[in-house]
């Protein structure tokens, strides 16, 4: 029984329902008019990861054997992206972080990865910065990226 609740699909979905559940805790104590969003958007993340969690314990799943998955490499490139975005602007680390992202999705070839990142990450960029007129952060002064 206790091998079954270390499962890596019943300890994913906890883990987001924890982390829903702490970051719904500091959405509450916010403002009311800046934080409605938030506390919708963390109340639909929890009963979804509620829902995941209650779904995977009665499918009751076997521990076949443990592989790597490239998803602790993504996540750790967000986060360093993230980290970077605020030093560096958002067109420069977004780049690598689209490239990494095609390459785990199995996108191997150089031109359909070059065009890939710039397309994605660029069009990104030009989205934000451009059409919906937010702007992202700027590495240089005069916010050109």
């Amino acid at each position: 029984m206790f091998a079954f609740l270390i499962h890596p699909r019943v300890l994913t979905a906890l883990a987001l329902l924890l982390a829903g559940a702490g970051l719904s805790i500091t959405a509450w104590q916010g403002p009311a008019s800046a934080m409605l969003v938030p506390r919708i958007v963390l109340t639909i993340w929890c009963v979804v990861a509620l829902a995941i969690l209650i779904g995977e314990l009665i499918r009751r799943v076997p521990v076949k054997r443990a592989t790597l998955t490239p998803l602790p490499l993504l996540m750790a490139a967000v986060l360093v992206a993230a980290i970077a975005t605020a030093s560096l602007g958002f067109l420069i680390p977004a780049l690598p972080l689209v490239a990494l992202t095609l390459w785990l999705f199995r996108i191997r070839r150089p031109l359909p990865l070059l065009l890939g990142t710039i397309v994605i990450g660029g069009g990104l960029w030009f989205l934000f910065h451009h059409v919906l007129m937010i702007r992202l952060p700027a590495l240089l002064t005069n916010g050109v990226i």
